[in-house]
């Protein structure tokens, strides 16, 4: 008879190979790659950033990026380092004319003052900033400049314009390097009440509102609907609890972030609006009438040199299955 072990010895060898080529033919699922999403630092993407700090989007799905500066983000998403991002719609133009392939996915809020033209004592008006420096972000802070110049009948031009992130403009000021910046909340709020300067033009005099959009990668609609669903909906939920203006567990962070005290945070959620889901849906079917505005104005400026006058960039089916 035949010994266990030699049998063995005749049986493995082909058993191994069997299982090789089983395996060979068999589907790879690889690893899922978590959904990254970078929101910024500013208010109208806490509500994404407080639903990471308190794990409601789960970890082996999310992987949410704080990244201080709206310029980053843009950065970070155009390189393919994000599958998600918290924009302005003026940020959306430059991204489609640098040639990056995103969807819209939803609305999130509306500039009502939270975005302002603040001058030093001895500039009374808008006319008064021809040849002067003004300090600005590349962001939603160049679209909110354009606009008041023209309606002083000044352009770019007829300034000079001194690139830097927010949290430089008060040294700025102080330095007497601009006579003016641009400022977003909650800079804006630190800023209207440490320095002597004042508003001379806000976001509520726009024609086209500063929205606050979700974008998403092309790829992410498809690889991650789901992911991006959840995401949605987890940021609506939060968003209706921090709008509410009521302390809750995990507000601390929000604090922490915008190095701002619950009285300061409170004055600078007034400036912002958020958006109903039925808002929301309404403006996602006017977006690409307001972008063509928009980029008309930009190209004119020489901020970007196309725009896209379609609606493919704006997918509302994420939202819809969100809400419905």
């Amino acid at each position: 008879m035949n010994s266990p072990k030699a049998m063995l010895q005749r049986i493995l060898p082909p058993l191994g190979s069997a299982l090789l080529l089983a395996a060979a033919f068999l589907p790879f699922k690889a690893k899922r790659q978590r959904l990254r999403v970078v929101p910024g630092v500013w208010p109208a993407a806490e509500p994404v950033l407080l639903a990471s700090d308190m794990r409601l989007l789960p970890e082996d799905h999310f992987q949410v990026i704080e990244i201080p500066w709206a310029s980053a983000v843009v950065r970070a998403f155009g390189s393919g380092a994000a599958d998600v991002a918290v924009v302005s719609l003026e940020s959306i133009m430059r991204m489609q004319d640098a040639g990056q392939k995103l969807k819209v996915l939803t609305v999130l809020s509306q500039s009502a003052g939270a975005d302002a033209v603040l001058v030093r004592p001895g500039i009374a008006r808008l006319e008064d900033l021809k040849g002067k420096r003004v300090g600005v972000e590349r962001s939603a802070g160049i679209y909110l400049l354009i606009n008041a110049l023209e309606s002083a009948g000044l352009s770019l031009k007829d300034i000079e314009a001194v690139p830097m992130f927010q949290s430089e403009m008060e040294a700025a000021v102080q330095s007497d390097l601009v006579d003016a910046v641009v400022a977003t909340e909650p800079w804006l709020e630190k800023l209207s009440h440490t320095s002597s300067l004042r508003s001379v033009y806000d976001s509520t005099q726009l024609k086209v509102p500063i929205l606050h959009l979700i974008v998403a990668s092309e790829r992410s609609c498809t690889a991650s609907r789901e992911e991006l669903v959840s995401l949605l909906r987890v940021q609506a939920d939060m968003a209706e609890k921090f709008w509410a203006g009521k302390p809750f567990p995990g507000m601390d962070g929000a604090l922490r972030r915008e190095k701002m005290n619950t009285e300061e945070l409170a004055a600078c959620l007034r400036h912002l609006r958020p958006l109903s889901q039925a808002e929301n849906l309404e403006l996602l079917k006017k977006l690409p009438q307001m972008a063509s505005q928009v980029g008309e104005q930009m190209i004119r400026n020489g901020i970007i040199t196309s725009f896209r006058s379609d609606s493919d960039w704006i997918n509302p089916s994420l939202s819809e299955e969100a809400f419905r």
